[in-house]
């Protein structure tokens, strides 16, 4: 991530102070988040930062910037057991009732099964530790990523606000399961990554609470993927596919495509780029299917040497049976690379079929074959993609851009709040 330059402050810091609360934070897969945060402080917002859980690395394998921002962030996991038991105690002691309004909320939220029962346990003891570190900071509205069971526990427990952002297959599958209609009537307002989303999230909610549903995209930084547009075509094309090894992922798919592929006399060599449950059965799979010698699987791979990747490609390949908006996606057409995605959720709204990508029938791996065949077949196809996918990602989601906007609907929302 490049250095940025400072902006005067844009909005009012005095009225626009909140805790950006995250599952899991720095992570390698949520490096927009981190990017997000640090445009709205450039901004003049005030913004905390608490994870549920720890780094996804150990400190010396961070970036000097996730390093930086580990060491402010307030996680949650962190904090002894011990020391969570007492905390949560001493709450109960200085507002009984409140605590235990909260407690009963939790335990309402998690059902009859006594493992949810657990879980939403320690959903609230988190939920405590939340409220008690935005108590001692001023602070009174939470905003949350992949983290809103907990915040919404936390405003049923202290006197705050709490708002979400619905990125997708997370907090969409399975709308009752994620308590996504308490989320939504809990909120201030909820944000939607895509319009896909937010036409979903209408219907997990009544229509009296549509007018909380905004959209407002993530977005990249398009300077730190910046294509040298030298590529060489190479006797054996190179496939790339970024994303966790999991059945929803559809790299089991896209195995049998290149299968497919070598059957009709065309060898491609693909790196996976993830990790997850699936990697051993990725793995035997594309020994039986006879390309073992195509597939590499590199894990995952840190910032700085994903343009490295990026650069060594020549396809960019999506082939996933659920998906959000993916960022990785935005990358991968930022760097001028032809990308290929399924035809699902908000990736229409990012890929235009034949434009700036082209997109195939979900889950369908002859229709996954023949476009990768087509843009195999077409170089000069290759190179008008590439070109006009970097437009598009230029246009319409530029991370800055996008935040600015994000940061005038905080403003709007948390001083309207404050009247």
């Amino acid at each position: 991530m490049q250095a940025r330059p400072q902006h005067s402050g844009l909005f009012m810091p005095d009225q626009t102070r909140l805790l950006y609360l995250i599952g899991q934070f720095p992570a390698i897969n949520h490096g927009y988040l981190l990017a997000e945060i640090r445009h709205l402080r450039e901004f003049g917002l005030d913004v905390a930062v608490a994870s549920v859980s720890p780094p996804d690395r150990l400190p010396e394998n961070l970036s000097p910037v996730e390093r930086e921002e580990a060491e402010r962030t307030y996680c949650l996991k962190s904090v002894p057991l011990l020391a969570a038991v007492f905390l949560n105690g001493a709450e109960f002691l200085r507002h009984p009732l409140r605590y235990l309004r909260g407690l009963i909320f939790a335990i309402r939220l998690a059902g009859p099964g006594p493992r949810q029962v657990l879980y939403h346990l320690a959903y609230f003891a988190e939920a405590v530790l939340v409220g008690r570190y935005m108590r001692r900071h001023s602070l009174t509205h939470v905003y949350a990523n992949f983290s809103a069971t907990v915040a919404l526990i936390a405003a049923h427990t202290f006197p705050i606000t709490m708002s979400f952002a619905a990125h997708g297959f997370g907090e969409l599958h399975d709308p009752t399961g994620t308590h996504l209609a308490e989320r939504i009537q809990g909120s201030l307002f909820v944000r939607s990554v895509s319009r896909h989303a937010r036409s979903q999230l209408k219907l997990a909610c009544e229509r009296s609470a549509w007018s909380k549903l905004i959209y407002v995209p993530l977005g990249i930084d398009p300077a730190d993927f910046v294509s040298a547009n030298q590529r060489v075509s190479p006797s054996v094309p190179r496939l790339l596919c970024v994303g966790r090894l999991a059945p929803e992922k559809g790299q089991s798919l896209l195995l049998e495509a290149i299968a497919d592929l070598k059957g009709r006399g065309r060898i491609v060599h693909l790196r996976l780029v993830g990790d997850g449950p699936d990697r051993a059965f990725l793995e035997q799979r594309s020994a039986e299917l006879g390309i073992a010698q195509y597939v590499e699987f590199a894990g995952w791979i840190d910032h700085g040497v994903m343009n490295k990747a990026y650069a060594e490609t020549d396809l960019f390949v999506l082939p996933s049976l659920v998906e959000g908006i993916p960022i990785v996606l935005m990358e991968a057409m930022a760097m001028q690379l032809p990308c290929v995605a399924p035809c699902i959720t908000g990736i229409p709204e990012l890929i235009s079929n034949g434009n700036d990508g082209m997109l195939f029938s979900v889950g369908d791996v002859e229709s996954l074959t023949n476009t990768l065949k087509t843009l195999l077949e077409s170089p000069e196809l290759c190179t008008r993609l590439g070109k006009q996918a970097r437009e598009r990602v230029v246009r319409d989601y530029n991370l800055e851009r996008n935040t600015r906007r994000f940061a005038a609907v905080l403003v709007g929302q948390l001083s309207g709040k404050s009247r």
